[in-house]
């Protein structure tokens, strides 16, 4: 082998950390769009993984089928991780609509009980490491509608209990702030801009973006991003501050919608939009270097737009048939 080619392979520290016997990892809320890819990679390093190594959480019990494998996911309240070296990685998050009642009260309380489970459940067993996904709302706390502020500020109150959680018992804690997503796994994926293009555009060949002045974003790719915070959760020099994944490339909603339409094939996508007001705009892409550089470590190199938006497309295509899609407009 060569020096380039042994350069060019991917330098996997969770694999590594693995192939130990000992060595285990629960997923909390393993069946939403970050869980998911999180146990995908997971199996995508150990296929043969067994049950009591890989432990699953969700809201209920479910049996989610990955790479083969039938895996059950377990209730939360109450368990225990028992004897080996964990991994506790949180993706869970109680959406709105799962409660009942009006305003964000009782949407907050919900999350906050989970947390209080998980951190709980990371108390029970030898964690090496507790991963709570955050979100890059958490940089604006305050701001928008108030149901945006009251998220953006739940997430950075949680940042901060997680962080004096990890103090106070010297569990070593990992933060991640994320941006934008795209890739397999996506869920409610009319409550993002990249998953409400892709259904728009494939039913009705149109998309309405309502933001007048220009709004920019930074996509990662879901699963990269899994495979670089699993390394990241078993380096020991990887610090508890936040840090943001933020893609290589910003791309503006307009354009967004433009590859998209070009992906499906669609010669003249229509979009539309108010005319610009001469603002700025809004920046919603973080800071990537912590994010970028672990990545680097890795041996990859970013997932281009193009790819993300394409395999976003076919995990939609492959739930529910585009071209046979309702139009719901």
């Amino acid at each position: 082998m060569s020096r380039m080619e042994s350069a060019a392979m991917p330098r996997c520290k969770f694999a590594a950390w693995l192939a130990h016997s000992n060595r285990r990892v629960a997923v909390v809320g393993a069946s939403g769009w970050v869980g998911m890819a999180l146990v995908d990679q997971i199996l995508a390093t150990d296929s043969d993984i067994a049950p009591n190594r890989l432990r699953l959480f969700g809201s209920r019990p479910r049996v989610l089928n990955l790479r083969g494998r039938d895996l059950t996911t377990e209730s939360l309240a109450g368990a225990r991780l028992g004897e080996g070296d964990w991994l506790v990685l949180h993706a869970g998050i109680v959406g709105a609509d799962r409660l009942a009642g009006d305003g964000p009260a009782p949407l907050l309380r919900a999350n906050d009980i989970l947390l209080g489970q998980v951190l709980a459940l990371a108390e029970t067993g030898a964690t090496r490491r507790l991963v709570a996904f955050s979100s890059g709302a958490a940089h604006r706390p305050g701001e928008g509608s108030p149901a945006r502020a009251a998220y953006a500020t739940m997430k950075r109150d949680q940042e901060t209990t997680v962080a004096e959680w990890g103090q106070k018992t010297g569990t070593a804690v990992l933060l991640p702030r994320v941006f934008n997503l795209g890739g397999p796994f996506i869920n409610h994926a009319e409550a993002y801009a990249l998953g409400d293009f892709v259904l728009g555009l494939s039913r009705r060949g149109r998309v309405t973006i309502a933001a007048a002045d220009a709004v920019f974003r930074s996509f990662v790719h879901v699963s990269e991003m899994a495979r670089v915070v699993l390394d990241m959760a078993v380096d020991e020099t990887q610090s508890a501050q936040p840090f943001d994944v933020g893609g290589a490339e910003v791309v503006e909603l307009g354009a967004l919608a433009l590859a998209v339409g070009e992906a499906l094939g669609l010669t003249d996508p229509v979009i539309d939009r108010p005319e610009p007001r001469g603002l700025v705009g809004d920046w919603y892409i973080g800071d990537g270097r912590r994010y970028q550089s672990a990545l680097f470590q890795r041996g990859e190199h970013p997932i281009p737009l193009a790819k993300i938006v394409a395999d976003t497309i076919a995990y939609l295509d492959a739930i529910e048939p585009l071209a046979d899609a309702p139009d719901d407009a």
